[in-house]
């Protein structure tokens, strides 16, 4: 089981997280604190829509009130990642990078004259999450994964934006198993050392297509070095996709 207690100490600590590093980047810009701050927020709504899978109520729609701000940093960092990601192929060219750092700068200035609201906002949603918590038996958790992993095989052999879905299952899973006992996360037999590996091969093959999306057609000798390296980290992904649902589970001797 999965207690009451367990989770709320859970939420409780990524509540004070996220609002530490909104802190640390109004203070300072530092993209590694925005970076962090999206993680943590990716483990509350990851825990959110585990608990409305197994607990019902609005679990998830109480996640709304960080939601706002989880999109508004996502656009301040993405803009950063494609630059860095364009100029490992191609030097940007200067309208192109001054547009990015332009779209960095208006954003990073809008997120933090919004920092009050979203700390508000935010810590509403922590406390509606909060309140609606409760224990959670270890059949519900067990049903939970199946679910999850069947859903995650079928969108794992789909492209594009399924794909990416995939990846967000799987880290969804990763992050609730962090907090499981340790007698029902053995249970699950789950590989997560090869799981961790399949969602960063995909992260890393969505931020190369995004990339080829943005700059198609723009440069020739660019456009076709960026395509090559999005289609070779897709294969990367396929092969590693390829039974996923024996290889996404230890052998129950390795317990």
């Amino acid at each position: 089981m999965l207690t009451k207690h367990r989770q709320k100490e859970y939420l409780d600590k990524k509540n004070r997280e996220w609002q530490q590093h909104l802190r640390e980047f109004v203070d300072s810009r530092d993209p590694e604190a925005l970076h962090q701050l999206r993680v943590t927020l990716k483990k509350v709504k990851a825990l959110a829509r585990f608990i409305k899978a197994c607990s019902g109520g609005d679990s998830v729609k109480d996640f709304n009130g960080l939601k706002k701000m989880f999109k508004q940093a996502g656009i301040i960092r993405d803009a950063g990642n494609h630059l860095q990601l364009l100029e490992q192929f191609h030097p940007a060219p200067q309208e192109y990078k001054a547009q990015q750092e332009q779209v960095q700068t208006t954003e990073t200035e809008k997120f933090i004259r919004g920092a009050k609201k979203h700390r508000r906002n935010g810590k509403r949603a922590g406390r509606r999450l909060l309140s609606g918590v409760h224990s959670i038996p270890a059949a519900c958790i067990h049903d939970w994964y199946a679910v999850q992993m069947v859903a995650t095989g079928i969108l794992l052999t789909a492209s594009g934006d399924e794909l990416h879905k995939a990846r967000k299952q799987i880290k969804d899973m990763l992050y609730v198993e962090k907090l499981l006992p340790d007698s029902v996360s053995g249970s699950l037999r789950l590989d997560k050392d090869y799981l961790d590996k399949l969602q960063d091969a995909i992260g890393k093959w969505h931020d190369a297509s995004i990339v080829v999306s943005s700059w198609a057609g723009k440069d020739l000798g660019a456009s076709q070095a960026m395509l090559r390296d999005c289609r070779e980290k897709e294969a990367a992904v396929r092969s590693m996709a390829s039974e996923f649902y024996l290889r996404a589970h230890r052998a129950s001797n390795s317990l």
